[in-house]
C-alpha cells in the first residue's frame, strides 16, 4: 500500500529505551481539533488520552524560528529534521497562556515548504520573539474581575498525560493513535520532539506535570 511520509522522528530514537503502551488503542480525537489529511503528528508529542472515549488529544505546539520583519504577523516556525509543525487553519495560539480567549490571534494561513513551515496570524503577538513557544489554545473558565466585565480566559487543550508513541499521518476519516503515559526505567528525549512548554512539566522540569511516570531527558 502507498503512503505518503513527510516525518521520520522514528528513524532516530526518541526514548532511551523501549517505553511501555497504554493497551487498548485509542483515535485522534478529530472533533474537538482541526487536523490537515496527511499531516503527521510527531512520536513524542504530548497528548491527553480518555479511557472511557478512547480518543486522543493532541497538544500543538511549535518554536519561533523568526518573526517576519516588515509584518509580524508572519511567523517562520521551526522545522526538525524529523518533524514539523500541525497546526490548522483556524487554530488559536499564544504564547504566555493568559489573558482573554477572544484576543488571541488565530492561524489564517499556512505556508509549507522543504524545511519551512509559516503561519499568518489574524494579529500580532506582543513581544513575540525567536525561541519562543506557540502553543494552541482554547476557551477556558470565565473570569470576573473586581471591575469590569467578566470574560472566558485562553488556557492549554488540558495537562498532557502522556506523549505519543510514534508517528501517526492523519487519515481521511479515523487516526488510530497509541500513547505511551509511563517510559518506566527510561525518558523521552524531549530535544528530539516538539518542544514541551514549561508549564506542562513539574517545578523540576524532569517529569510531566500531569504524569510523572513521563520522565524526560535533556541529552541529545
Amino acid at each position: 500500500m502507498r503512503t505518503k511520509r513527510t516525518s521520520f522522528t522514528g528513524h532516530r530514537p526518541i526514548f532511551t529505551g523501549s517505553p511501555s503502551i497504554v493497551q487498548g488503542g485509542f483515535n485522534l480525537d478529530t472533533v474537538s481539533q482541526k487536523f490537515n489529511v496527511d499531516d503527521v503528528i510527531p512520536g513524542g508529542t504530548l497528548a491527553i488520552y480518555d479511557e472511557q472515549s478512547r480518543l486522543v488529544k493532541i497538544i500543538k505546539t511549535a518554536k519561533v524560528m523568526e518573526i517576519n520583519v516588515n509584518d509580524t504577523k508572519i511567523v517562520s516556525l521551526h522545522v526538525d529534521e524529523f518533524y514539523e509543525p500541525v497546526f490548522a487553519v483556524g487554530d488559536k495560539v499564544l504564547v504566555n497562556v493568559t489573558g482573554k480567549f477572544t484576543d488571541a490571534p488565530s492561524i489564517t494561513k499556512i505556508e509549507k515548504g522543504k524545511g519551512t513551515y509559516v503561519v499568518t496570524l489574524s494579529a500580532a503577538i506582543s513581544g513575540l520573539a525567536a525561541e519562543n513557544i506557540l502553543v494552541e489554545v482554547i476557551a477556558g473558565k470565565t473570569v470576573t474581575p473586581p471591575s469590569g466585565s467578566a470574560y472566558v480566559e485562553a488556557d492549554f487543550r488540558g495537562n498532557a498525560n502522556a506523549v505519543t508513541l510514534r508517528d501517526y499521518t492523519v487519515g481521511e476519516y479515523e487516526t488510530a493513535v497509541d500513547v505511551c503515559a509511563d517510559t518506566m526505567q527510561y525518558m523521552l528525549y524531549e530535544r528530539r520532539v516538539p518542544p514541551i512548554p514549561v508549564a506542562q512539566k513539574d517545578s523540576t522540569g524532569n517529569f510531566l506535570l500531569a504524569n510523572p511516570h513521563v520522565k524526560l531527558s535533556k541529552s541529545f
